[in-house]
């Protein structure tokens, strides 16, 4: 059952806009063999803060979404049996869903909606951009599910 709160930012928000804000792509080790060798992907992508904005003369609420990958080796220390991590190649980037206010939503109400609405509206950008460039950079394809819930890094509105 959805909250008061979210049920009023899904009757006031309307998605306008989605745009990358940052982007950083790097292979560090041109020499890692991904046929021969072991190495894990690790994910990122969660709210990482949401703004409120006046855009002619418009109320607009705009959500930062941090996304990730990375393509960590597994060697093994020769001293211990510790693991060490290399990087072998990293994408990262910011996107911004942003969101026409009809009327004033509660803060509670546009944090719910962040987590529950607008990350599932910027995921399929987040997707494509991911294939796109794992594709360009040659390194092997991660396939994101069509879909993706996850937890939530905003404590507070962003103010200028």
């Amino acid at each position: 059952m959805l909250s008061t709160e979210l049920q009023n930012a899904i009757a006031n928000l309307r998605i306008n806009d989605v745009y990358f804000d940052k982007i950083d792509a790097v292979v560090t080790d041109r020499t890692f063999n991904f046929d021969e060798r072991e190495f894990d992907i690790e994910h990122k992508f969660g709210v990482k803060e949401f703004e409120l904005k006046d855009v002619k003369n418009e109320k607009v609420v705009c959500f930062s979404f941090e996304a990730g990958v990375r393509w960590v080796s597994r060697q093994n220390k020769i001293e211990g049996s510790e693991q060490a991590q290399h990087v072998i190649a990293r994408i990262e980037c910011v996107i911004v869903g942003c969101y026409s206010l009809k009327q004033e939503v509660s803060e509670e109400g546009l944090r719910e909606f962040a987590i529950k609405n607008c990350g599932i509206h910027v995921w399929p950008y987040w997707r494509e951009f991911l294939t796109n460039h794992c594709d360009r950079l040659r390194l092997p394809r991660v396939m994101l599910p069509i879909t993706q819930f996850q937890g939530s890094k905003v404590d507070a509105p962003e103010e200028e």
